[in-house]
């Protein structure tokens, strides 16, 4: 039997097997044991003899889980495999993938183990950050110094590690919307300030401010709407809406511990450079610095979450957004730090759907922050399992391009259930040192 070199997986006898091999059965093999289609490693002679026993001929051998060769093939006969099973398999790297870099194959399973490491970290800051703005709302004491725990801890490691790795979480339940919005605004905000190489003073007062950056927000009295006309409740709550940075702002200026420097961030985060924010109407070099920082993770998580207004309700992909930026709120968001937003996340931003030019479709899952227009992409391939995933990188692949982003509504069911490009967006901008 002969195999090709690129090949992570083939067919192989039984009398090939011996210690140290991983193999699986076919999935269309569904009276053998889930775990033996799933696959393991042969750790004793015991384990073929039982494999012979059964009656089985051939199963697939997994060489990058293996810790050897299977033996070579017998020249003699042996009972021919059945067509229909034969034609029906076919090695996860066929065709498309025959000329992916032994690189890209290697990194794989240490990108993987990351981004659920860094999935684990995410979902339990969220937890934190529920809690500390139910104390914020209790006036707690302790609110501002948990918030002052969950920032020094992306603090610490944004300044202590060249790598950037986050889980922003996308179409999360509304009751949960404004928890991952406030990690979602902190952790972009202190992604640009690691870029700006803000001092560690900096990075905490922005990391504090984009944290609590919408406290203010559901503090209108409920005398307010107890009674009147539906035009009225809708004026007060305009009203109200407008001041809600302004009302955060002293919420945050009362809790013990807040760092000075941060107020300004919450009470100036809806200002535009042209004039046009609220609640006072401030431009240019009136706003504070670290506030337009804020302003563009805020706009950019709202697009992606909630879309160009809460009436439309209509997400957008992490691409459009930066377009929608781009097109229609550039004169409003400070420019450079517009410039620094895109190397930050990339011209195609994490979660961007896009199909590549060997054919394959797949999802942006990290940047190059080096080079902006060539990411790594999850890609789907229907013989390779979803928990094992393909993470094609371009930095590596050189021939592969990006030839067009698809819209997540226009996939296959098939495709769309295997990437969850609506579910999750992984952030992660490889160290530079690592290439």
């Amino acid at each position: 039997m002969t195999m090709s070199h690129d090949s992570t997986e083939y067919p192989i006898s039984v009398d090939q097997l011996c210690v140290g091999v991983f193999i699986r059965l076919e999935d269309s093999d569904a009276t053998a044991p889930l775990l033996w289609r799933q696959g393991f490693k042969i750790t004793s002679e015991k384990q073929i003899e039982k494999l012979k026993n059964i009656g089985l001929t051939e199963v697939i051998a997994v060489l990058n889980k293996s810790d050897r060769f299977p033996l070579p093939a017998d020249p003699g006969p042996r009972p021919e495999p059945q067509p229909a099973k034969k034609e029906a398999f076919k090695t996860p790297v066929s065709r498309e993938l025959f000329s992916l870099k032994e690189e890209t194959l290697r990194r794989n399973k240490e990108r993987r183990e990351r981004f659920k490491r860094c999935e684990t970290q995410y979902d339990a800051s969220v937890s934190r950050v529920a809690q500390l703005l139910r104390q914020v709302s209790a006036k707690s004491e302790d609110a501002a110094k948990e918030a002052s725990g969950v920032v020094s801890a992306m603090v610490d490691t944004f300044l202590a590690d060249r790598d950037v790795l986050v889980n922003l979480i996308n179409s999360q339940p509304t009751e949960e919307l404004r928890h991952y919005h406030a990690l979602n605004v902190c952790v972009l905000s202190l992604m640009m300030g690691k870029e700006l190489q803000l001092s560690g003073e900096h990075m905490h007062a922005l990391g504090m401010g984009a944290l609590l950056h919408d406290v203010g927000k559901g503090r209108m009295p409920v005398s307010q709407l107890s009674r009147g006309r539906a035009t009225v409740m809708k004026h007060a709550v305009e009203k109200y809406y407008q001041q809600h940075p302004a009302l955060g702002a002293k919420i945050a200026q009362d809790l013990p511990l807040f760092p000075p420097q941060g107020v300004p961030v919450i009470l100036h985060h809806h200002e535009a450079m042209d004039g046009s924010g609220f609640p006072q109407g401030l431009a240019g070099d009136q706003i504070s610095s670290l506030a337009r920082v804020v302003t563009i993770a805020d706009i950019y998580d709202n697009l992606c979450n909630i879309g160009i207004s809460e009436e439309d309700e209509s997400p957008l992909t992490p691409h459009e957004a930066l377009k929608h930026i781009y097109n229609k709120r550039r004169n409003a968001v400070d420019s450079r730090m517009l410039s620094v937003f895109v190397r930050c996340i990339g011209v195609y931003p994490p979660g961007t759907v896009v199909q590549l030019s060997n054919g394959l479709v797949g999802m942006v899952v990290s940047i190059n922050p080096l080079k902006s227009s060539r990411p790594a992409v999850m890609v789907y391939h229907a013989e390779i399992p979803k928990k094992e995933a393909l993470i094609v990188d371009l930095r590596i692949e050189e021939e592969l391009l990006i030839d067009k982003t698809i819209r997540p509504e226009e996939l296959p069911r098939e495709i769309f259930k295997y990437l969850s490009p609506s579910r999750k967006i992984g952030y992660y901008a490889d160290s530079v040192a690592a290439s």
